[in-house]
């Protein structure tokens, strides 16, 4: 299943609580948030380092930057950040 897809099967329920102030942590039986309020891009880099590991890929779904682990098993989701050139030139 490619990582689109594992997105696509969110419940509705899960989508609806996305907001700025989470970030939210998609594991494959689990889905996690926790809160980043005013957080600025190197808080948000160092909580992605520390739950995925030192090697992610940066990506976009559904105008949210997404971070998925070295071993595509966890995927970040960052609704704060519509694109990645949003998440870059902060």
């Amino acid at each position: 299943m490619t990582i689109s897809e594992r997105l696509a099967t969110l419940s509705e329920e899960v989508r609806t609580t996305f907001h700025p102030d989470f970030i939210f942590l998609v594991h494959p039986d689990l889905v996690q948030h926790f809160p980043a309020r005013q957080w600025q891009k190197e808080q948000f880099l160092e909580a992605l380092a520390s739950r995925l590991g030192p090697d992610y890929t940066l990506d976009v779904w559904e105008e949210k930057v997404i971070a998925i682990s070295e071993n595509k098993e966890i995927i970040a989701i960052l609704p704060k950040y519509p694109s990645l050139h949003a998440f870059e030139s902060e």
